[in-house]
């Protein structure tokens, strides 16, 4: 793929991130009020095949497209319904706006412009920064593992024991995968029994794989607060989802669960922390500040103490993530540029140029008649 073609495709993921937070907020906040709110586990799988399909379908619409595939776009659509006349312009305003990205697009990878220099400029630091900031918290996980005790080995699962983080939480390598537990956990033996429970969970759902790649694309997409968004409402279900199954499977201990994480919330928070796992990795709680209900571990009981979800509203939420999935992938179908002249834009271009050949020719006669009245004035002078 070439530089325009990248370039293009990920302008595309950036608008169709806006356009999934405009839809699926409102979405969500409207179904949450039925049956289907408390079907977390099929919000999580739903949340995150969107959040694939958003990323990945304008790069791919782009590999598979050809010379045929290319009619089938959205400035075609627009060409069309102007050559019906259900759109008012004129055709050389029309064909200029069309262009506009296209010529937008040009203009910065050919850098000839200040502004095209200086959004270079500030796409590139923020990049660095955030890349920066992505190696050193994996540079600080990492410094946190070496320095950490090995306390059980199953298979390429090890517990570990640190005395740098008052949060447990997993992660993993190229190799093996980690739950990294506090130097006072084993003192708590019940919490110690529900931290395993929901870090071993995250691990069931291949939560930290997920983790890693929002966290991998995070300096592609630092501008876009439809980025953030979504990132946080998909750590949030994969919370909620997590402390679900666990409920589901274990329902006789959801009391215990709670009581477990408000303690462990409670100990995170205490100033002798020195590490907090900020990604690549997956924590048991939070340490941001908040008031009980609005912040995250409020949410998490007020959904864990909720009614139980149906079977049926997980299926939902699986159809709803696949339609949400097919409109995005066919709303990256669409943004692909044209590849060819489809006979509409034939027409269209001949519109243009008999605009600009009837503008040329009404100025034809007031031009030769100013240059026959300056004949007549020259000789008095």
């Amino acid at each position: 793929m070439a530089a325009e073609g990248i370039l293009d495709a990920w302008i595309d993921a950036n608008i169709l991130l806006l356009v999934l937070v405009a839809a699926w907020v409102p979405t969500r906040r409207v179904l949450a009020r039925s049956g289907l709110g408390q079907a977390l586990v099929g919000q999580a799988r739903a949340m995150e095949w969107i959040f694939i399909a958003v990323i990945v379908a304008p790069f791919l619409a782009r590999l598979v497209s050809g010379p045929s595939a290319g009619h089938m776009n959205l400035s075609d659509l627009l060409v069309a319904q102007y050559l019906d006349g259900n759109l008012e312009m004129s055709a050389t305003r029309f064909e200029s706006l069309l262009g506009l990205r296209t010529d937008l697009t040009d203009t910065f990878l050919l850098q000839r412009t200040f502004w095209a220099q200086a959004m270079l400029v500030l796409l590139v630091a923020g990049l660095v920064l955030s890349a920066s900031r992505l190696g050193l918290s994996a540079l600080r996980l990492y410094r946190v593992l070496r320095r950490a005790h090995a306390w059980r080995r199953f298979g390429r699962l090890e517990l570990l024991i640190s005395d740098e983080t008052t949060v447990p939480f997993s992660t993993c390598g190229l190799r093996r995968r980690f739950v990294v537990l506090p130097a006072d956990a084993l003192a708590h033996g019940r919490d110690l029994h529900f931290t395993l429970a929901h870090e071993f969970q995250h691990l069931r759902q291949s939560d930290l794989l997920h983790e890693f790649a929002v966290e991998a694309l995070r300096p592609f997409f630092f501008w876009n607060p439809a980025f953030h968004i979504c990132s946080r409402q998909l750590r949030d279900l994969r919370e909620m989802a997590c402390d679900q199954a666990i409920a589901l499977r274990r329902p006789f201990e959801l009391g215990g669960y709670c009581r477990s994480l408000i303690r462990a919330c409670s100990r995170a928070r205490s100033d002798r922390a020195v590490f907090v796992p900020v990604g690549p990795a997956v924590g048991f709680v939070e340490t941001c500040p908040g008031t009980a209900l609005n912040s995250q571990l409020g949410r998490r009981i007020v959904a864990l103490t909720g009614r139980p979800p149906s079977s049926n509203g997980q299926r939902a939420w699986k159809v709803i993530g696949l339609l949400f999935c097919t409109l995005l992938v066919l709303g990256a179908v669409l943004m692909r540029s044209p590849t060819g002249w489809s006979h509409d834009r034939i027409m269209l271009s001949t519109i243009v140029n008999l605009e600009r050949l009837d503008e040329r020719n009404a100025s034809t006669p007031m031009t030769s008649g100013a240059m026959a009245a300056d004949d007549r004035v020259a000789p008095l002078q």
